[in-house]
């Protein structure tokens, strides 16, 4: 399970990919309070238009909320919007509850996820279990390293287990810093850090996941391909169009 935004890791998983994205970006992805609507602190998504170093992958601020233009090869096009329904304390941070819908172009009704997270207050994500229309869905044991932690050009490697509809999961998940990098998307243009995942299974299946992450916004586009046997086989591609503080 890659970690990357929950939410967006179970779109992955409705286009038919062998496992479930969990953690951030998702949806992956923990006490950034900054931000404001896109482009409110300037041209590059810092204040004064400075350079910004993003902190976390997912703030945690009771009432954010996120909205996404989706555009995937094997489901269509759609509008994902994430909202922070629930923040409590929690030991060495904050507990919170990601509610997230995803409208696909045509469908009658959206399809509804909770994902459960715990923000540290050095920016690490750790997810728990996520559930889908009420049922439990997954459950995972995924570390996101604190932003200290990762230096960029510099992977960093570990082994994922977790579960996806009763069936245990393994896979080898390496985290990279590339760097800061400017990023245009329909709620703007930002300064943004680049991290790119690779998420790697038994099975030889491979998971290729770039997320630009602003501070203070967190995720502001993430593509995600899948790789079958050295071929890109299926791209999801997410890009914020609203980002509404709590």
């Amino acid at each position: 399970m890659p970690a990357r935004h929950p939410a967006r890791g179970l779109v992955t998983a409705l286009a038919g990919l062998s496992c479930l994205a969990v953690a951030g970006c998702a949806a992956g992805t923990a006490a950034v309070t900054g931000g404001g609507q896109p482009g409110s602190p300037g041209p590059s998504g810092a204040p004064g238009g400075t350079p910004a170093v993003a902190s976390t992958v997912i703030p945690a601020q009771l009432g954010d909320t996120w909205v996404y233009a989706v555009d995937s090869t094997a489901l269509g096009k759609g509008t994902e919007t994430s909202r922070i329904s629930a923040v409590t304390p929690a030991a060495g941070g904050q507990r919170a509850t990601l509610m997230t819908s995803l409208r696909l172009a045509g469908a009658k009704q959206p399809f509804r996820f909770a994902s459960q997270f715990i923000a540290g207050a050095d920016g690490s994500v750790k997810f728990g279990s996520t559930s889908f229309m009420g049922s439990r869905l997954a459950s995972a044991n995924v570390n996101w390293p604190s932003p200290a932690s990762l230096t960029p050009g510099h992977p960093r490697t570990s082994t994922v287990t977790g579960s996806f509809l009763g069936f245990k999961t393994t896979e080898r998940l390496t985290i990279t810093e590339v760097g800061p990098a400017t990023v245009t998307v329909p709620a703007g243009t930002y300064q943004a850090t680049l991290l790119e995942q690779i998420v790697t299974s038994h099975g030889g299946g491979r998971e290729v996941i770039k997320s630009w992450v602003a501070n203070g916004i967190g995720q502001v586009k993430t593509d995600t391909s899948v790789l079958v046997k050295g071929a890109r086989e299926v791209s999801l591609v997410q890009e914020l169009t609203s980002f509404t503080k709590g």
